[in-house]
């Protein structure tokens, strides 16, 4: 089931992109611009620059990713 939550993407996470059709893979992430690079998962080109907040997960949040949106929320608040 897709997940919309907001979520901290990771290298090898499998979305899907806002405007965007198929599926992709996480190649790269840039914290500092909240972007990822994502590689189609049936071939075809590559995107760069994507918004993290066009980001839906196809895939379960595991322990290191909800860890990390408790501590950038932690950020955030001092």
């Amino acid at each position: 089931m897709a997940n919309r939550k907001k979520r901290i993407p990771k290298q090898g996470d499998h979305v899907v992109a806002l405007g965007h059709k198929g599926a992709f893979v996480i190649s790269s992430v840039d914290g500092g611009l909240c972007t990822a690079e994502l590689k189609p998962t049936g071939g075809g080109f590559a995107l760069s620059t994507i918004p993290w907040r066009t980001l839906t997960f196809l895939d379960e949040e595991d322990a290191s990713q909800a860890a990390a949106g408790i501590v950038e929320e932690a950020k955030k608040g001092e």
